[in-house]
């Protein structure tokens, strides 16, 4: 199947988060009959929001399921079941969000959680604007397409952590080295110790209430000479 290969390609790729989930929203909409649009609902402390809706009604029906609280994909990542509803204007499951669903032209919804090894990431929304518009042969498609998809969700949140750590490490590199450049300019000017050194750039990061790294580098700026920066000269130690 087409959708299952790009979605599988994904496994391969280094793509952002945000982008994964489009892209798995889009080949939903394509793979599955009966579906008009659909997005993907992420669990992140305890709560849910849309990551990746492919139209704005998407957006606004994923929207009335988490203000209201209730709604087949609220309910499918709250029991990690697959939750159809096939007919807004009947279905007494939802009374609050039936009504809402219905307003905004859609009969039917079908929200299927993205598990992996037992942890609930989130759901995968489906909605179509005719009554019963997901067959059981549909609701087969999206849990494999939700398998898939939340391993390849898996994958992209752990690219994204690993790459937000190193852009951490890289700025606290970054900071230690321009410490290390003040404490020595201070040692030559001073001509005291590197321990002396680094208490002076604490002293002075209290009584300005700055943070060191920027008192650090006001002591760097300031020795390249005045014209180096407009704030040089700034809390000069």
């Amino acid at each position: 199947m087409k959708g299952l290969e790009e979605i599988h390609n994904l496994l391969l790729a280094e793509e952002d988060l945000e982008s994964t989930l489009r892209v798995v929203a889009e080949v939903a909409v394509r793979a599955v009959s009966g579906c008009d649009c659909a997005g993907v609902t992420l669990v992140e402390s305890d709560e849910v929001q849309s990551t990746a809706c492919t139209d704005q009604l998407c957006a606004e029906i994923d929207r009335d399921q988490y203000q209201t609280g209730e709604g087949p994909c609220v309910d499918a990542i709250r029991h990690n079941a697959v939750m159809r509803l096939g007919s807004a204007a009947s279905d007494e499951r939802w009374p609050r969000f039936g009504p809402l669903a219905e307003r905004h032209g859609v009969e039917s919804v079908l929200g299927t959680p993205l598990e992996v090894r037992g942890r609930i990431m989130g759901a995968l929304n489906l909605y179509g604007k005719g009554t019963d518009a997901f067959v059981d042969e549909d609701v087969e498609l999206a849990a494999l397409l939700a398998t898939h998809a939340a391993v390849v969700l898996a994958n992209a949140q752990a690219f994204e952590s690993a790459h937000k750590e190193t852009e951490h490490l890289a700025k606290a590199l970054e900071s230690r080295g321009l410490i290390e450049r003040a404490k020595g300019i201070l040692m030559e000017r001073e001509k005291c110790s590197p321990d002396d050194a680094f208490q002076m750039l604490v002293r002075a990061s209290q009584t300005l209430n700055r943070k060191l790294r920027q008192v650090a580098e006001e002591v760097v700026d300031d020795a390249q000479g005045p014209d180096h920066s407009p704030e040089a000269g700034k809390g000069k130690l």
